[in-house]
């Protein structure tokens, strides 16, 4: 988290009824694994493109397979069904946080 008020970029959002519609779009179903939004309550919205790379596409993807997603361990299938190839998925993934100097003591 940024020290100053205002630093931090605002996130790019979509409305209700959009992503609503989107998660229709897929069978109201995890993109990766095919799990239900039903079975497991609700959806994550996910960057296709890393949000701190200005990714603004958000697709369906479950809590389990967006973290796998985010830390680079999708397989070849996986990434077929996302329309991404290994050079873009390594494009796409979040930035490495440097933690080095996230306490000031």
């Amino acid at each position: 988290m940024d020290l100053f008020y205002g630093s931090e970029k605002k996130r790019a959002t979509i409305g209700k009824t959009e992503w609503e519609a989107l998660k229709k779009r897929h069978g109201n179903k995890c993109l990766l694994c095919g799990i239900s939004e039903k079975k497991l309550g609700g959806f994550p919205r996910a960057h296709l493109k890393a949000h701190s790379r200005g990714g603004t596409q958000i697709v369906p993807i479950c809590p389990n397979c967006h973290t796998r997603y985010d830390n680079g361990l999708c397989n070849q299938t996986e990434l077929k069904k996302l329309g991404l190839n290994k050079d873009q998925y390594k494009k796409v993934l979040p930035k490495k946080k440097n933690h080095t100097n996230d306490w000031i003591g």
